[in-house]
């Protein structure tokens, strides 16, 4: 097997890129008779070309997206389709998300528990021709990752966070979006929309849970919209929203459509910025389905996908 690391310089700043280069030349220098590359993507969309044109030698290969859920959104919508490919997570991005779906999240910053790991299936979201790992939201929090950049050049400020920041701005302007929702091609939802979520991991945003009930590996999605709220009552839905308890609360849950689903269609008679992983699209109507085992991942060795 052979391991390529792409190492996005800039995801969290670029303050752990260095520290893991080194760890990983240290790791194979002792194991020498391991092939391995380490690669530095130089713009956006780097990682997708040098993964088609290295996948074109048909070796089995483990890229390990070594940045933010930005990163690996692009190896994986590179690589999911090869199945000699195989991805792997070693987080030094703002958010990392995606391994807060993981028990023993330290192993993936460990190079010898990465080497030492095993292939397993795990679900994609698709929508139209790409793959989200982890979430697909709109509304108020895909507004707000959309504006994140903005505020990225602020010192101290990264993760969480930025994410509110963001919300805060973001609380200022218009808030609920008219979208009719059909839910497996059975149930429609129409109503004004503070924000929603399609979710195959339970968290977004820099630790936002907001789908508490979602697994990587259960062959089903989770769907959670939230009605438009005033102003006042959206500060104490984002408190219980960040801890995941916004289904069990009396207050809130009201206000919450959750359901487990396969297939979403979402019609608006605006654009909406949909978010996917943190990189956004526009769609006045969009498709959205369950990719059942699409993904080959890479487990570290120790960690395992919560139940």
């Amino acid at each position: 097997m052979r391991h390529i690391f792409i190492i996005n310089p800039i995801a969290g700043k670029g303050k752990d890129q260095d520290e893991i280069s080194k760890k990983i030349h240290s790791f194979f220098k002792d194991n020498p008779d391991n092939p391995y590359e380490v690669y530095y993507t130089k713009f956006k969309g780097d990682a997708a070309l040098f993964i088609k044109d290295k996948s074109l030698d048909l070796i089995p290969t483990v890229y390990y997206a070594c940045g933010g859920d930005g990163t690996l959104n692009e190896i994986v919508n590179a690589a999911c389709n090869f199945d000699h490919l195989y991805i792997g997570v070693i987080p030094c991005g703002s958010g990392n998300d995606f391994i807060k779906n993981f028990n023993n999240i330290q192993e993936f910053i460990n190079i010898e528990s990465q080497f030492y790991g095993q292939a397993i299936k795990l679900d994609l979201i698709n929508v139209a021709d790409k793959y989200a790992v982890s979430v697909c939201n709109i509304g108020l929090d895909a507004d707000a990752a959309f504006n994140m950049h903005k505020f990225k050049k602020i010192p101290f400020l990264k993760g969480t966070g930025l994410y509110i920041l963001s919300v805060l701005v973001c609380l200022f302007n218009k808030l609920g979006k008219e979208l009719e929702v059909t839910i497996d091609d059975k149930e429609k939802i129409k109503d004004s929309y503070l924000l929603g979520v399609i979710a195959n991991g339970h968290s977004y945003g820099g630790g936002y849970k907001c789908a508490p009930l979602a697994k990587l590996n259960d062959g089903i999605l989770d769907l959670c919209f939230v009605k438009k709220i005033s102003r006042f009552k959206i500060l104490s839905l984002l408190n219980l929203y960040k801890a995941g308890e916004h289904l069990d609360n009396e207050n809130i849950k009201k206000y919450v459509s959750y359901r487990k689903c396969k297939n979403i269609k979402i019609r608006s008679k605006e654009a909406i910025n949909l978010c996917m992983d943190g990189e956004s699209f526009i769609y006045d109507e969009v498709n959205i389905d369950l990719a059942p085992n699409a993904l080959n991942f890479w487990l570290p060795k120790g960690a395992s996908v919560q139940n």
